[in-house]
């Protein structure tokens, strides 16, 4: 569906923003510079859980905010079992939130490559020669062994980006920012950088908009970590059944088995991780086929359609509501069915805070306003 409201410019931008960083305001603000002051800016954000198979440090509704501060007029959520997902699967997935939408004109995503021209002739050439369902990072080795900077996280997951807009969006428009690495842009840290300063208690008042990670580090709602509590993880894995184990997603080829023996022979995370990783078998996949079996992610949820759920609303949020074309679940109390898995992941979540919370977030969190400066939970 293309957008027929008034010829807006509406670009999308598909974040984790864990947690947001100076690299993240500026590929906003060269996306801007890119399309004029007129843009407007729709976030699709993972929800409560990450690509890298972890919970984000702080919860949706606190980087629904930074998103809304940084200037993002809308923010839908990733739901679960697409934020935690190989690149192909997170991307088909967010670019489907974004195409249900109808309103948005353009995708705009960091790379490392020379062009976006140079990401678009890999991504067709892989599509050409391989199945629509083999990963962009298993092909392109095999395609371009002389290119080896090619094969970046960042670069994978935008050939992936443009696939997904091939198949499901033709029609919105690309937008390549090159990430600023080594620049005065970058010069703060990614996101990595950050993650492992707020786990060591360092400062990190250098973030933009720090008030809100500020009051949820007082008030022990963050960081959020798997290591909180990672014995209650390894004691669900140890009791999942072989069909529990065979219906989570990206299990194929022995992975299942070789986690559940992980499992029952580690008594750390760490631990586990090093088990059961090998040469065929990356550290993401690894946790994330962990924290969907801790989760109760199936492979059923991976393949069905994301709902569209929306977390904030900024500025011109009312104009680019009024044209989007698909229904939108903005209370959650009202949608338990449709949010059942979010809401059970989101139940867990709290009990991996610094402080432990009661159940029931999901149901007692409304959408995010960006004129409210109190910060959410």
């Amino acid at each position: 569906m293309e957008c027929e409201a008034n010829d807006m410019t509406v670009c999308a931008i598909i974040c984790e923003y864990n947690p947001m960083h100076m690299g993240h305001l500026y590929h906003l603000e060269q996306t801007r510079a890119a399309l004029g002051t007129d843009a407007r800016f729709i976030a699709v954000m993972s929800g409560h859980v990450v690509q890298r198979g972890e919970f984000p440090i702080l919860t949706k509704y606190a980087r629904a905010r930074l998103a809304l501060l940084a200037g993002h007029d809308l923010v839908f959520e990733l739901p679960a079992p697409h934020a935690c997902a190989p690149a192909e699967r997170f991307a088909r997935g967010a670019v489907s939130v974004i195409s249900k939408l109808g309103c948005v004109t353009h995708l705009s995503f960091g790379a490392e490559c020379r062009s976006l021209e140079e990401l678009r002739c890999a991504s067709e050439k892989i599509t050409a020669t391989y199945p629509k369902d083999i990963s962009l990072a298993r092909a392109m080795p095999l395609l371009f062994p002389e290119h080896a900077k090619i094969f970046t996280p960042n670069n994978i997951l935008g050939a992936e980006y443009l696939r997904a807009l091939r198949d499901i969006a033709p029609h919105i428009k690309p937008i390549m920012i090159p990430r600023a690495c080594g620049s005065e842009h970058d010069r703060d840290g990614s996101a990595m950088y950050w993650r492992k300063k707020l786990f060591a208690r360092e400062d990190c008042s250098g973030l933009p908009f720090y008030h809100v990670l500020s009051q949820a580090l007082e008030e022990g709602l963050a960081p959020i970590s798997l290591k909180n509590a990672e014995k209650a993880v390894l004691s669900h894995l140890r009791g999942l059944s072989q069909e529990g184990w065979g219906a989570m997603p990206d299990v194929k080829g022995g992975l299942a088995q070789r986690i559940s023996l992980a499992a029952k022979e580690s008594v750390t995370l760490g631990e586990l991780y090093a088990n059961a990783k090998t040469k065929r078998y990356t550290m993401a996949r690894i946790r994330r086929v962990v924290l969907s079996g801790f989760l109760g992610i199936t492979e059923r949820q991976a393949l069905a359609p994301p709902h569209i759920r929306l977390l904030g609303i900024g500025k011109y949020a009312s104009e680019l509501l009024s044209a989007i074309q698909c229904p939108i679940i903005s209370r959650p109390a009202a949608h338990k069915r449709a949010l059942g898995l979010e809401s059970a992941i989101t139940d867990q979540l709290t009990l991996f805070m610094p402080t432990p919370q009661p159940s029931g977030l999901e149901w007692r969190s409304g959408v995010v306003r960006g004129k409210d400066e109190t910060p959410a939970l």
